[in-house]
């Protein structure tokens, strides 16, 4: 089983070195983010406009806490997974959803005062993840239920401000990342898998996942194992089927 390698201010640049060596064999990018909830919580089935629009204002006032990222290659070979921890956050002066705070604060795997000093700053990965990031060899980023991961990722490497529409976001996401798989979407349409109207932990239950080993960002890991389990299941069902 794969672990997880947390990453800290002091050891950045000596795990993006293995990152991006890796990144040659493993071109596929499987990514988490944790963050302080929501000050707009979007209301079921609402428009795709309107659930930008709360996205965006959650996005232009909240930090990022974490980044989580496990490499896979085209044969759903599952490589290594890093969770990255960022100091940004101040509970005393930034916007947060105090229900987030206190479920972060009773699961005690994200300590806030603790260690705060060791965390990365925002500003500082940018410039030490910016040449793998821009470097083309990322093939596939793969994501669940994940339009907040992609927009705290592309906050915390070029965007400043969200930009006003869902239509002008989709082409900056396209242009910077390419393509982006969603494994909430892929399972949409399994009856077994409740059409997609479950969790990654429910889903991680449901394949027969393990999970015991996750917290935090390191999800990532998590999504990429049920990734392959997806894909391995597709692939019997289509043979299946001929």
């Amino acid at each position: 089983m794969s672990f997880v390698r947390q990453v800290w201010y002091h050891n950045l640049t000596q795990e993006l070195a293995i990152l991006n060596d890796q990144l040659f064999k493993l071109p596929m990018i499987v990514m988490d983010t944790e963050f302080l909830g929501f000050l707009r919580s979007t209301p079921r089935g609402a428009p795709e406009e309107h659930l930008y629009q709360d996205l965006k204002f959650n996005l232009n006032h909240l930090k990022i806490l974490q980044l989580g990222l496990t490499l896979m290659d085209k044969n759903e070979h599952v490589g290594l997974s890093w969770v990255f921890t960022f100091s940004d956050f101040d509970e005393q002066t930034d916007f947060s959803s105090p229900t987030s705070i206190q479920y972060l604060k009773n699961n005690k795997w994200f300590e806030f005062k603790k260690h705060r000093k060791y965390r990365i700053p925002s500003a500082e990965f940018r410039r030490a993840f910016l040449p793998i990031f821009s470097s083309n060899r990322i093939t596939k980023w793969i994501t669940f239920h994940g339009i907040y991961d992609v927009a705290y990722l592309l906050k915390l490497m070029m965007i400043r401000t969200m930009p006003e529409s869902m239509v002008e976001f989709a082409t900056i996401a396209q242009r910077q990342l390419g393509t982006v798989n969603d494994l909430k979407h892929m399972i949409c349409n399994c009856e077994h898998l409740m059409n997609g109207e479950l969790g990654l932990k429910r889903l991680a239950e449901l394949l027969n996942v393990n999970d015991t080993i996750f917290n935090g960002g390191s999800d990532s890991l998590l999504i990429a194992l049920a990734y392959v389990k997806m894909k391995k299941m597709l692939k019997w069902l289509w043979r299946m089927r001929r």
